[in-house]
Formats: C-alpha cells, structure tokens, sequence
C-alpha cells in the first residue's frame, strides 16, 4: 500500500457525521458540545468532572439560560405544525371547547387555574399535546409535568413535577421549592404562558401548595400560582397519594381536593 504522505491526515482520523468529514479532534469536540449542552440543561456541568475534557471555545446559547433555550429547540421542531394540523381534523367538539377556553386565557394571560378531570381513555393526553401544540406553534413556552415517570413520557418535553420544579421530598406543609430568584428556572417559569400538571390527583397537596408558595415569591404577588396559568388534569379513580403507614382519611386528605388550591380552581371535564 502507498504511504502518507508526512503532515497528511490518514483515513482512519477521517469521521463522516451527517454527510459531513470531520477529524478526529473535530468530532471529540462536537461529542463533548453535546454533553455539555445535555449537562447544562440539567444545571451541571463538563466542569464538575475534572476527569473529563471541556469543549474549547465552548459558547452558551444566546438566550444565556439554558431551560429556555432548550425549551426554544422545542418551538423549531417541525412536527409541531405538523401535529397541530392532525388535530384539527381529529379534535371532538368537546375537546375543542376546552381547548379554546384554556387558549383564550393563555392569550390574554389572566391568571387562571384549571382541572381537567376524565377517566383512562376519555383523550386528556390529546388535550395537553393539543394545547401544547397550539402555544409553541406561535412560539409561547409550555411547561409539561406530570406526577410520575411513566406518565410524563407521554408529552414532548415533559418531566416530573418534582424534577422540573425542585419539590422537596417529601414535602411539608412549609415547603417551598428549591427556586431561587433570577436562576435559569424562576426566568423560565416568569415567561412560561401555560402549565400543564398531568395526573395530578397521585401527587400529594403538599407539592402542590409547595410550588404554589414559590411561584408567588417568582411572579411577586399574592394571587393563586403566582398568577400564572396552570391546568391540573387526573382521575381520582385511580392511583391517590402514597402516605406511608396511613389510613383511608390520612390518603383522602393528602389529595389535592383536600388542598386550599381546589377551592379556587375551575372544575372541566
């Protein structure tokens, strides 16, 4: 075989990534991009391993918070649009009239708190990916959690509730979430248009109530949620809050229907 030429590079230093050639080094730094940007998002970073290489010349989005950037990646996605168009089609007129009332609120931003209840199977995932859809597509931020792992892979950019908002476990009557003033989340949170709480009946009130206490802090003001517009949704039919060594009543008034917060949510199904 020929040799190579001195100060040549061999083949075997040569990556190909989306059509693309890159070296070797160019392809460990864009690897090493990746997890930063993966680690930033979770509010770590490359820097917090000393083992391990940073990325040189490493940028920051321009949005210079990283929930809000990701979240922005979440609005460039084409399928949006292209879901959203789905469910025009496919939308029930009852699904329709939630979705317009929660969307007129959202468009005007007045502070509302709502709770979507239907058993498994009445379409309340459709609702929140249909919500979702609508508010990215013109290019509002959507917060999606939900009570429980499994349940939270259902929506795009969704996480726990406890994952997303820092809820203390367990949490208690005086809890607060662990959100500081002018941190990359109270930003996030400030310029989020909805908030969307799936299977809320299996988190215990206490989380709630916790999240409601910071996002007064967050906003400034006394209003409920800090003012912001959030639609819990669940059936009290299935999983209830886990109170260990309690009885029937100490589960029942863990619920969210036992929390302050009930009595001022506007009840749909």
């Amino acid at each position: 075989m020929p040799s190579t030429a001195k100060g040549a590079q061999s083949y075997s230093d040569i990556r190909t990534v989306n059509g693309i050639r890159l070296t070797e080094k160019e392809t460990i730094h864009l690897c090493l991009t990746e997890i930063e940007n993966m680690l930033q998002a979770n509010r770590r970073s490359l820097r917090d391993f000393p083992s391990m290489p940073y990325p040189i010349g490493y940028a920051r989005n321009q949005h210079h918070n990283n929930l809000i950037h990701n979240e922005m990646q979440i609005l460039n996605h084409n399928s949006i649009y292209y879901y959203l168009l789905i469910c025009e089609y496919i939308i029930t007129d009852e699904q329709k009239t939630i979705v317009d009332t929660i969307m007129c609120v959202v468009n005007t931003q007045s502070a509302a708190v709502y709770f979507l209840y239907g058993y498994g199977g009445t379409g309340k995932t459709f609702v929140w990916t249909t919500l979702s859809s609508s508010i990215r597509s013109n290019g509002g931020i959507v917060c999606t959690v939900a009570s429980s792992g499994i349940a939270s892979l259902l929506l795009p950019g969704c996480r726990t509730a406890h994952s997303k908002f820092s809820i203390p476990v367990p949490a208690t009557q005086n809890s607060t979430c662990n959100i500081h003033q002018g941190s990359d989340l109270a930003e996030l949170l400030k310029v989020t248009k909805l908030i969307v709480c799936d299977e809320a009946p299996m988190c215990h009130k206490f989380a709630f109530e916790a999240l409601d206490k910071s996002l007064k802090d967050i906003m400034q003001n006394n209003l409920l949620v800090g003012g912001k517009i959030i639609v819990f949704g669940g059936d009290f039919r299935q999983i209830l809050p886990i109170v260990p060594k309690g009885n029937r009543s100490n589960i029942v008034h863990a619920s969210i229907n036992a929390s302050y917060i009930w009595d001022l949510i506007t009840y749909t199904q």
